[in-house]
């Protein structure tokens, strides 16, 4: 089943948001695997991810917030991340690392929409690291 906007509930787009740059090259198979998005079975499944209009949308599944968007397009190579962006209002989401948030989105694409078996979950670094 292909997720659409109407598949799991959902919030708005927050105004309070930042460029995350993200990039990324797809095959066309890889490509139309990530469009067909995901539906959580429950909110334990904590993403709601779906395509439309050229933009990938990643909500959380608890309350609809939106976290995430890339923009797709074609390219002679295969599919191409052009813009992204992340959620920067507080009351949605309290991240604030943007190199985490996007090894976050690699995760989220490599895990949840390619099933890779290898796909391993970021970890965030502390900020009293060396």
């Amino acid at each position: 089943m292909t997720a659409t906007s109407t598949s799991w509930k959902r919030l708005p787009p927050s105004a309070e948001r930042a460029d995350l740059g993200f990039t990324a090259l797809f095959t066309e198979a890889e490509a139309a695997q990530i469009k067909h998005g995901f539906v959580p079975e429950e909110m334990e499944d904590k993403w709601f991810i779906y395509f439309d209009e050229g933009w990938l949308f990643f909500h959380r599944s608890w309350n609809g917030a939106l976290i995430f968007a890339l923009r797709l397009e074609g390219s002679p190579d295969g599919v191409r991340v052009v813009e992204s962006w992340v959620n920067r209002d507080p009351q949605q989401y309290s991240g604030t690392d943007t190199e985490y948030d996007r090894q976050l989105v690699r995760f989220l694409i490599d895990a949840v929409l390619l099933k890779k078996p290898d796909a391993r979950f970021p970890m965030a670094s502390r900020p009293d690291a060396p």
